[in-house]
C-alpha cells in the first residue's frame, strides 16, 4: 500500500464483522507481555474483544504498508501511552493513532507523527451538561447551551471526539486541560482556538468530523508545519479478517 506524503487514510473495522473466536486466536498470540496484562484485566468479554481489535487492526494495516509480517510488531510508549513501533524492526513505519468504541475500531495512518483520531458511540445517554461544565472551554459551553435540548447530545459528542483528537495528536493526553483549547462550529467549517497559545504561536492544524452513517461520531486532527500542503484523506474498510476495500469518505465539517 503506498502512502503519499499529503494524504492520510482511515482503516475502519466493526466486531460484527469478524469473527470473534479467529480474532481471539490471530490478536492474542501477537500481544507484547504488557499488552496481556491490560487484556487480562478487562472483565467483561466485548471489552477484550475490542481491545484485541484495535490491536489486530494496528499490526495488519501496518504490514499493508510494510510488508512486515503481523507476528514481527513490537511498540515503544511515551510517558502519556501513546505507541510508536520499536526501532529495530527493519522497516519505515508511517505513523498512526488507533481509537475504539462500542464494537468499532479506527485508525489512522499519515506521515505526520501529530495525528490523532477519535470515534465515540453516541448511543449512551450521558449528563452532558454536567460533563462539559467541568471539561469544555467556556465559549463551547455557551454554544452547546444555545442549542435546543434535543440536539444538544449530538454536539457534545462532536465537540468530545474533537477535543479527544486534538490530544491525542499532541501525544499528551489529558496533561493538555481540555479548557485550554475549544472548537467553534459553522454549517461546514470548523475552527479551533488554542486559548492557551498567543495568536502568532498557535500551531497550524487541519480538523475534521466524519459521517459515520451510524450511532458514532468520528474526529481526526492532524498538526502541519508551515508549508507543508494540506492532507486529503483515503478511507478504507476491513469487511472480514482478509479482505478490505476503499470507500467513499462524507466529511461533515473540516478546517480547510
Amino acid at each position: 500500500m503506498n502512502l503519499p506524503e499529503n494524504e492520510i487514510h482511515i482503516w475502519q473495522v466493526a466486531l460484527s464483522d469478524v469473527d470473534p473466536a479467529a480474532l481471539t486466536q490471530q490478536a492474542l498470540a501477537r500481544l507484547q507481555a504488557k499488552e496481556i496484562v491490560r487484556y487480562e484485566r478487562l472483565v467483561q468479554q466485548r471489552h477484550r474483544l475490542e481491545f484485541l481489535l484495535g490491536k489486530w487492526l494496528t499490526r495488519i494495516c501496518l504490514s499493508e504498508y510494510t510488508g512486515l509480517a503481523l507476528g514481527d510488531w513490537q511498540f515503544t510508549y511515551n510517558a502519556y501511552g501513546k505507541p510508536q513501533p520499536r526501532e529495530g524492526l527493519g522497516v519505515q513505519a508511517p505513523y498512526f493513532n488507533l481509537s475504539h468504541s462500542h464494537g468499532r475500531a479506527v485508525l489512522a495512518v499519515g506521515r505526520t507523527p501529530e495525528l490523532g483520531v477519535d470515534i465515540e458511540f453516541t448511543g449512551r445517554k450521558r449528563r452532558v451538561a454536567q460533563i462539559a461544565h467541568r471539561y469544555f472551554a467556556e465559549e463551547e459551553i455557551q454554544a452547546l447551551r444555545a442549542l435546543p435540548h434535543s440536539d444538544q447530545p449530538s454536539r457534545f459528542y462532536e465537540l468530545w471526539s474533537l477535543k479527544e483528537a486534538y490530544i491525542k495528536a499532541r501525544g499528551l493526553g489529558l496533561a493538555i486541560p481540555l479548557r485550554s483549547f475549544a472548537y467553534s462550529f459553522s454549517p461546514d467549517r470548523l475552527e479551533l482556538n488554542e486559548m492557551s497559545r498567543s495568536s502568532a504561536a498557535q500551531w497550524r492544524w487541519q480538523t475534521w468530523q466524519l459521517y459515520t452513517g451510524q450511532m458514532y461520531a468520528l474526529a481526526l486532527a492532524v498538526q502541519l508545519q508551515a508549508g507543508d500542503a494540506d492532507r486529503r484523506l483515503r478511507a478504507f474498510r476491513y469487511r472480514n479478517m482478509t479482505q478490505h476495500s476503499e470507500e467513499a469518505l462524507a466529511v461533515l465539517r473540516s478546517s480547510a
